[in-house]
Parts: C-alpha cells; sequence; structure tokens
C-alpha cells in the first residue's frame, strides 16, 4: 500500500458540490489500536464460511476473519462449521466429514441465507488463503477436525505469507505439534482462563512458540471484579502479545471491552462495530431485522422458499419408528382451498414425543449469547374436525423436547398455562400470529389481535447460531408427552424481531401463495463501466460505486437483485442518469409485505489510481 497513491476527483463540472461534501467512508483502519474479527466472515447479511461473507468482510476493512474448518472423507480441508450434519446451511443432509469433495461441490450453500445467493459453492481452505492474501488480511481457523500435516500441506500449497493463517491451539502440546508442520506460522490460544494465571512461564512458552493472540470468553472481561481476567490481560502484554475475546454484537458492550483493555472481539457485524470504534461513529449496529425462514412446501419437501434452512426432522436418523410428514395439495387432501385457489399443502401426524420437526432459527446472536428473546413465528393451518378438541402442540423450545411445548391449541382457543384465547372452527383456515417477548405471547389470527399470555424467565427463548452444534433452533408440532394432533399447515414464517400489531394487520388471512416476506434489502449491484464491485453500505442504506473520471455520468446501466418478493422504484437493467444536480440518485426497496421500505442512496466516486487498482477507496 506505500507505494500505492489513490485519488478521488470529483470535478464540479460533472458533479454537484454535494457529492464532494459527502463523507464516503475510508475502510482503512491501519492506525486503530482495537481490531473486530469477523466471525465466520460478514455473517449478518452473507452466507457464513463461505467466500462471499470473507471478503465482503475484508473489502469492508477488517483485517482478521475467524472461519470454521473441517475435513472431508477424502482429506480436503472445507470451511463449515455445524456438527455433525449439513442441514442448516445447505442443501445437503449428510456429514462433511463423510462425503468427498466433489459431492460437496453439487451442494447449495447459500440460498438457505436467502435466493440471492443461490448456488454458492462450499469453500476450501486453499481458496480462502489465496483471497486473504489478495486483501492483505488474515484467517482466524475454529478447527472441528485438526489435522496439522494436512492443514499445513494446504498453506504451502497456497503460496501465501505463512502469517495469514492462525489455527486456534488450546494448549502447549497442542502448539508443538502444529509448530513441527508450519514453522513460520504463528497461532491463538483459545479457551479459557490458565489454570494458574500467575504462572509466567505458561504466557512465555506460548509466546515463544509463536502465539500472538490469546482469545477467552468476552463475560471475563465486562466483569469488573474479575481480578484473574486481568492479570491474565497483563500477562499477555507482557508477553507481546494481544487479548481477544468471543462474541458480541452489541456496540456498548464492544466499547467496554476496549475500555477494559481488550484488543479485539468476534462480531457478527464486524464491519459496522470497526467503523464505530475506529471513526467514533454512532451506528445502530443492531443485527439486521429480518425474514430468517419461510417455508410454504410447495418443492414437496421441508426446503425452504426463499429464505430459510431446511426443516429438518427430529428424528432424522431414524433412531425411533419414524412419522414422515405427507406434501400434496388441498385438492389432493380433499380439504378445503383456501381463498378459492389450490395450494401446497403438509400434512403434519400427531407427532410422538420421538418425532417432530426442527427449525432452525438463524437468528444472529444479540445481548444474550446463544439466546434470542424476542421473536415472530407465522403459520397457516387448518384442522380437520377430528382433532378440534384435542391438543396440537404448536413450538417447542427445548431442542430434546423434554418437558412441555410452549405453546398449544386446543378446544378452548390458542395458549398455555391454562390461559387460552379464540376456540377456532374445524376445517376453516386460519393465520396464525405468535410474537414473542421476554415478557409475554401476543396471538394473532388472520392479522386481528385475540389475547396475551404473560410469561417470565428463559422458557420461551429460542436458541440462535452462537449455540452451535444441532441446537441452533427449536421444534414444531411436537410435545413431550404426546399432547398433539394431526393437522394440516400451509406455510410457515419466522422473523428474528417481535412484530407489532401493524405488521400483523398487513400480514391479513391465509393465503394459497403463503405468508408474505418482510425484507427490503439490495444485492449483487452491478452498474456498468464501474472500476470494480459495488460496496453497500448496510448502516446508512448507501452503495459506494467507483468509475474512472472520464465516464459519461448520464446514462448508466444498473442491474441489481431484490429477492423475498420485494419490489423496487428502478428496474434491475434500466440505466440511469447520475448526474441529478443536487441529489443523489436513490432506489426504493419495498418488501413484499408492504411493511418494510428502504431508500438506497447510490453515490458514485470517481477516481484515478496512478495507474494501478486498489482495494480500497
Amino acid at each position: 500500500m506505500k507505494n500505492q497513491i489513490l485519488f478521488i476527483i470529483v470535478f464540479s463540472a460533472l458533479l454537484p458540490c454535494s457529492y464532494a461534501q459527502h463523507p464516503i467512508p475510508s475502510y482503512f483502519y491501519a492506525d486503530c489500536d482495537f481490531q473486530v474479527i469477523g466471525h465466520r466472515g460478514y455473517s449478518d447479511i452473507y452466507p457464513e464460511n463461505t467466500l462471499l461473507s470473507i471478503e465482503e468482510a475484508f473489502k469492508r476493512g477488517v483485517k482478521y476473519c475467524e472461519i470454521d474448518i473441517n475435513i472431508t472423507s477424502d482429506d480436503v480441508y472445507v470451511l463449515f462449521h455445524d456438527q455433525p450434519t449439513m442441514y442448516r446451511t445447505s442443501s445437503g443432509q449428510g456429514y462433511v466429514v463423510s462425503s468427498i469433495y466433489n459431492e460437496l461441490l453439487e451442494l447449495d450453500f447459500g440460498s438457505w441465507k436467502g435466493s440471492q445467493f443461490a448456488n454458492t459453492k462450499i469453500a476450501t481452505l486453499e481458496e480462502a488463503l489465496v483471497l486473504a492474501e489478495k486483501y492483505d488480511a488474515y484467517l482466524y481457523l475454529d478447527t472441528k477436525k485438526t489435522d496439522h500435516e494436512l492443514m499445513c500441506r494446504v498453506l504451502q500449497d497456497s503460496k501465501v505469507n505463512p502469517k495469514r493463517m492462525l489455527p486456534a491451539v488450546a494448549s502447549i502440546e497442542e502448539a508443538k505439534q502444529f509448530k513441527s508442520y508450519c514453522p513460520d506460522s504463528s497461532f491463538i490460544y483459545f479457551g479459557g482462563l490458565p489454570e494458574n494465571v500467575n504462572n509466567n512461564s505458561w504466557y512465555k512458552e506460548m509466546a515463544d512458540l509463536g502465539c500472538i493472540i490469546f482469545e477467552t470468553y468476552y463475560t471475563f472481561a465486562l466483569d469488573e471484579t474479575n481480578q484473574e481476567f486481568k492479570t491474565f490481560l497483563t500477562k499477555v502484554h507482557e508477553n507481546n502479545a494481544k487479548v481477544w475475546v468471543f462474541t458480541s454484537n452489541n456496540i456498548e458492550e464492544i466499547k467496554k471491552l476496549k475500555i477494559a483493555g481488550v484488543d479485539g472481539v468476534e462480531s457478527d457485524i464486524a464491519t459496522s462495530a470497526l467503523k464505530s470504534i475506529c471513526e467514533g461513529i454512532e451506528l445502530d449496529t443492531k443485527p439486521l431485522r429480518a425474514t430468517t425462514g419461510n417455508w410454504n412446501f410447495e418443492k414437496g419437501n421441508l426446503y425452504s422458499t426463499g429464505v430459510g434452512s431446511q426443516l429438518r426432522h427430529f428424528n432424522y436418523n431414524q433412531e425411533f419408528a419414524f412419522q414422515p410428514v405427507q406434501f400434496g395439495t388441498t385438492t389432493s387432501f380433499n380439504i378445503k382451498s383456501i381463498n378459492g385457489n389450490e395450494a401446497p399443502v403438509a400434512k403434519i401426524p400427531a407427532f410422538d414425543g420421538n418425532n417432530g420437526l426442527f427449525i432452525f432459527t438463524n437468528f444472529t446472536s444479540g445481548i444474550e449469547a446463544n439466546l434470542h428473546y424476542n421473536y415472530s413465528l407465522i403459520m397457516d393451518i387448518y384442522i380437520p374436525k377430528q382433532s378440534i378438541s384435542k391438543y396440537i402442540s404448536l413450538y417447542q423450545t427445548n431442542p430434546d423436547n423434554e418437558n412441555d411445548a410452549e405453546l398449544f391449541i386446543n378446544g378452548e382457543g390458542i395458549g398455555v398455562n391454562n390461559e387460552y384465547h379464540n376456540p377456532l372452527k374445524p376445517e376453516t383456515w386460519y393465520r396464525l400470529g405468535i410474537v414473542v417477548t421476554e415478557n409475554s405471547i401476543k396471538k394473532y389470527i388472520d392479522g386481528k389481535f385475540i389475547g396475551e399470555n404473560e410469561i417470565s424467565g428463559g422458557r420461551w427463548s429460542v436458541y440462535n447460531v452462537f449455540a452451535g452444534g444441532q441446537d441452533q433452533g427449536f421444534l414444531l408440532f411436537t410435545d413431550n408427552d404426546h399432547e398433539t394432533s394431526e393437522f394440516f399447515i400451509n406455510a410457515i414464517q419466522l422473523r428474528n424481531y417481535s412484530m407489532d400489531a401493524k405488521d400483523m394487520a398487513v400480514l391479513g388471512n391465509s393465503k394459497a401463495e403463503g405468508i408474505a416476506i418482510g425484507n427490503s434489502g439490495i444485492y449483487n449491484v452491478k452498474l456498468e463501466g464501474s472500476i470494480a464491485a459495488p460496496i453497500v453500505n448496510w448502516d446508512k442504506k448507501e452503495i459506494y460505486i467507483r468509475f474512472p473520471n472520464n465516464i459519461d455520468l448520464s446514462q448508466i446501466k444498473i442491474d441489481f437483485d431484490i429477492p423475498f418478493g420485494a419490489k423496487s422504484s428502478i428496474e434491475p437493467g434500466a440505466s440511469l442518469d447520475l448526474l441529478l444536480g443536487e441529489k443523489y440518485k436513490t432506489i426504493k426497496i419495498t418488501s413484499e409485505d408492504g411493511a418494510s421500505e428502504r431508500i438506497w442512496t447510490l453515490i458514485p466516486i470517481l477516481e484515478s489510481l496512478n495507474g494501478q487498482e486498489s482495494n480500497r477507496f
């Protein structure tokens, strides 16, 4: 970068004065004394552990990305988090460790995050290392299966600087093994505080072996009374190493961590947090409010529609007697149509305690590390006569189904704990809305509020992606003591926030095409004549496009994706005049349900790069 000079040239003859006055992010934080590490890349917006997610973080100034790596059956290191199965973040249903690499290449690792990421391929460690080299950045490896010899062979084959790869190491013994294969690479200690935080020799030996960062739990740093952590922090710094913690998506927490002396923190919103910390900008850095799952069964299976992971059978390995879900239409099941229209339908059996459906929330971690207290669940259901007076479990937050479900339908209506509202009629389509907060469950039918259950404690909280393993969600339509009955369902939707009455009213009643999605993002933006791919600023709803300084901005063709059934004020493929006098060109994106509207501003940047291209503005 020392020999690379970047000029941002704004010509008054072409662009209005307001262009020159508009602050453009630099995304260059070399002088910042704090690191925000991209947890699985830019994973709040893009599919985790993919080259896309990693590059989108690097493009915005993130220097370190934490990625999860595992080994295929034919010894290829690939990027993948979950164990043991692939249901959540791929179109597969097996196991990474028992699959060969070419089999994994046939799968889709992006559609679960949205149809705009369809056909995203699984990434290899070698590909990720090459990408890190391109951006002068680093990869922090969380190894789900460890083979240091193979890992270091991949590093050698990639031909990148050995410092690019920083595997997590849990002990001095493991560090020695790693260094025997990768003598020129550093590593990161990952774990709790050492058994004896005052043991100077432990820190020194780790540092001498090549440990440049010691990472531990963020809660240690937030506890002002934790003297052991303070000693740990001092000892690490005395050995010229850094202290990182994991994982926070709360900007106020991150500020406190910096004040506590921590040198870095992992985050799913790393790009926003880095900008806020290093530029001193106040940003709303909460994870994006979104529909994270939508299913309407039009494919005749448990795959999502538009966004979301596959629904997974609780008894997916068929350890117990298996109860399948049947798929068809209102006609094939000989039940009422929806508003006169034939619709795809799933027939839900009376699941026993060993069966049910598991829904992956894909909620980004918030204030609580692995629990989410505020969310909305919507579903279109039809109850046959034989089930109308029986219990129907709607959902169960215990992933192992070890206690009562959280909400039921019975002859008295919808509720729990002997408080039920609005009895339902048989053979009628209803749209149920379930809105959960820390203190209540608000219930809606066909967009209208019908009642509320007061709640307390963590029983109704659900697991988010921080939970790991197989527990990143909750169960549908099952209960530990078989309080379930047969019924039909046309659509299910999950949102990561508590909807209000207005939001629910917009959704209205059941529709054959399912439930309208509430997302209004813009993706895969391309403008004719631009120097590089535009960068979307999700915090300010701005899109920065670099153009050569001799381009005519009066006729620029634009393409973009607006998934989830959203509508835009400008059609993809249109030609735009970016010379608007006093204003920038904007695009209004309105969600399918009409409840979410975002205005995206197109900001052209004319620049001369002294004969060279730059990865940064």
